[in-house]
């Protein structure tokens, strides 16, 4: 029995020992790779003098793979075609880089991979690998600073383009719009700021792109654009800022586009909200008007009578502008009736509005009538904006308040002659303590008009004022959220912020923030003071 026993706890102590070597034997993983790639060599070397290879080869002490190529490298002076770079889509020890331009004589390049270099396993970024090299007896050595920022919006764009073009006897200001720079730096995606080396002593503009094509060239059409006004000289010690605007754009048509039986579509670019249409053919059309899509660079150009003919060419003139588009005419496109609806947001600080889907050619306000919760009638007048097509209603708004408004069949008479039906509309209002109010007060301006705009952190304008000299000026009834003010230096008081311009040679009027994000609470009056410039 002692020795059965005795078996028994042999037992039991050679599972207790399997099951512990077990434990201590089972793999934990091992710490996570935070350590980049290393170089272990590289052929040519890197800053070779007298280059004149074709290939270049770079060999890393683990397999590396390429991550953002396309947005991440930066070849400087730029290269006709990009070299064809490995691997791609796959994985190496070796970066092979082909060069397949003709490479310009006496030349430092650069070319710079920002952070698209990463190891394979845990995609640990090789920091801002540069690859120089010079096709004359030594490298350039100059450096170049500066910061972006955005001229309307207080954070800059990433991924953006910073240039240098040659001042010489050929620079022309159509220089951006044709030729690549000679230098070329890009902000990537985390700083605002940039340094460009390599450069050779020299006179330069100094531009900035943030583009949609990546062909380092200006289109107006969609890329932002910075510069400074005055060519600068290298070497330098300045630190440079660019503003960034969009452009407004050149004006032109784009289309004419038949979309109801008789409504033709216009699409336009830069400021062409005034355009006048008229037909070629006067004796087509008896009568028209034109109304703007909201948010779009859209006219809608509104004819009657209904045209029986393939086709519309039609006039389009501005100011010295001028230009004819021709619109291809459909069959059996719906008649556009009457619909009155609202229009945006009524609120303390946002007046009552209405719209409609055809032009509006009268209003009747005595078949109209707004009476308060109380049925107590209230006193209003009525303007229409015939661009927009809004009616704006304005009377004494109450806080914590019910407004009921009625049109009478009749009340809205179209361009067509149709009329509406009855319309009953509930509009409510918030309780003053349930919003907010901030006061501003200007000091020390000599520069004005001032456009004091308050934003949402998104950039939204909820209210603006604009300010002929120092008072305090008052934005209330805003509803609890956070907010910026902004300040626009209205230099040519048009009542509006205007971008920059190339040709010009004009920057963007001044923009300021101030001073820090507002947390506006219900029942609160923020009271603040800006000092201006």
């Amino acid at each position: 029995m002692r020795k059965k026993y005795s078996h028994y706890l042999w037992t039991i102590a050679i599972a207790i020992l399997l099951v512990q070597c077990a434990k201590r034997g089972s793999p934990s993983g091992g710490p996570i790779d935070e350590t980049p790639p290393e170089i272990l060599r590289a052929f040519p070397d890197n800053y070779t003098v007298n280059f004149t290879n074709q290939k270049i080869e770079i060999t890393f002490d683990e397999y590396i793979k390429l991550k953002d190529l396309q947005k991440q490298l930066v070849i400087s002076p730029p290269l006709k075609n990009r070299p064809l770079i490995r691997p791609q889509g796959g994985v190496s020890k070796k970066l092979t880089i082909e060069i397949t331009d003709t490479l310009l004589e006496n030349t430092t390049y650069v070319l710079n991979f920002g952070q698209s270099i990463v190891d394979n396993t845990e995609g640990n970024p090789y920091p801002f690998f540069k690859y120089v090299f010079s096709t004359g007896s030594y490298i350039d050595s100059l450096k170049l600073s500066g910061s972006i920022s955005d001229a309307l919006n207080n954070k800059a764009d990433d991924f953006v383009n910073v240039m240098l073009y040659e001042v010489d006897s050929a620079y022309t200001d159509s220089v951006i719009y044709k030729e690549t720079p000679r230098y070329v730096v890009n902000t990537l995606d985390s700083l605002t700021t940039f340094t460009m080396e390599n450069l050779k002593a020299g006179t330069y503009r100094l531009v900035a792109l943030k583009e949609k094509s990546s062909n380092l060239k200006f289109d107006p059409q969609g890329d932002k654009i910075g510069f400074i006004s005055e060519p600068i000289t290298v070497p330098t010690d300045e630190i440079y800022n660019i503003q960034m605007y969009e452009p407004i754009q050149d004006k032109a048509l784009r289309r004419a586009t038949h979309v109801g039986q008789s409504r033709i579509q216009i699409g336009y670019y830069g400021e062409l909200d005034s355009l006048n249409v008229e037909p070629l053919d006067k004796s087509l059309i008896s009568e028209s008007r034109i109304t703007k899509l909201e948010k779009t660079d859209t006219l809608e150009y509104w004819y009657k009578p209904v045209i029986e003919q393939d086709s519309l060419v039609l006039l389009a003139s501005y100011g010295s502008f001028q230009d004819t588009l021709t619109a291809r005419l459909k069959e059996n496109l719906d008649v556009d009736s009457l619909s009155v609806q609202k229009y945006g947001q009524f609120k303390l600080s946002s007046p009552l509005q209405l719209n409609a889907n055809t032009p509006i050619a009268d209003i009747n306000p005595l078949l109209m009538d707004l009476i308060d919760k109380d049925s107590v009638p209230q006193d209003f007048g009525i303007r229409l904006d015939s661009l927009k097509n809004v009616m704006t209603y304005s009377f004494n708004v109450q806080p914590e308040q019910r407004y009921n408004l009625r049109l009478l069949p009749g009340a809205v008479t179209d361009f067509y002659g149709y009329t509406n039906d009855t319309i009953t509309s509930v509009y409510t209002t918030k309780a003053a303590s349930d919003l907010g109010n901030i006061p501003v007060t200007l000091e020390g301006g000599s520069q004005f008009p001032v456009i004091i705009q308050i934003v949402t952190e998104k950039l939204d304008v909820v209210a603006s004022i604009t300010a002929s000299k120092n008072d305090t000026y008052n934005f209330e009834y805003l509803d609890p959220n956070n907010y910026y003010i902004r300040v626009i230096y209205d230099s040519n008081n048009n009542g509006r912020y205007d971008p920059g311009n190339w040709l010009l040679n004009r920057q963007p009027e001044k923009v300021v923030y101030y001073p820090e994000l507002i947390p506006l609470q219900a029942n609160w009056d923020y009271i603040t003071t800006v000092k201006l410039e």
